[in-house]
């Protein structure tokens, strides 16, 4: 539910006029900040130098607080984006995932956006589908 055309606009006026807004507490405009920028980090097209620029301005604290509110599946894709040549020991978990994107963050890693990552070779060849081909699945007139 909507309750206002430009969400912007709404959240600028609570923020100009905390005074006639009591109730809403720290920890509510925490959540609040750690929800956009939960929505930030997902967003493809992040590098490292985006991460940290956020990470300064949201501060430390929501910063952690929303990469450890991310679901693995996030977490591993945000580790791929920031290193495309990550080896999969360092993002086969979502725990390891989040403790690898924090090293390229602090810098311990350098992350190679560009690489393309490892492909995967196939040794077996693909079995031939017996069925294929056979009248009784033919469908047609």
């Amino acid at each position: 539910m909507i309750l206002s055309g430009n969400g912007h606009a709404a959240l600028s006026a609570i923020l100009a006029n905390e005074s006639l807004f009591p109730r809403i507490k720290e920890a509510d405009f925490s959540s609040v900040a750690s929800k956009l920028a939960r929505k930030q980090v997902i967003a493809a097209g992040l590098t490292r130098e985006d991460l940290l620029t956020l990470k300064t301005i949201l501060g430390d604290e929501v910063f952690e607080k929303t990469l450890d509110g991310l679901s693995p599946h996030h977490v591993k894709l945000l580790a791929r984006r920031l290193d495309s040549s990550a080896p999969e020991i360092e993002v086969n978990t979502g725990s390891s995932a989040l403790s690898y994107v924090r090293q390229i963050l602090n810098g311990d890693v350098q992350a190679d956006a560009s690489a393309a990552p490892a492909p995967t070779t196939q040794t077996a060849e693909p079995k031939k589908n017996k069925y294929l081909g056979r009248k009784a699945f033919r469908t047609g007139r």
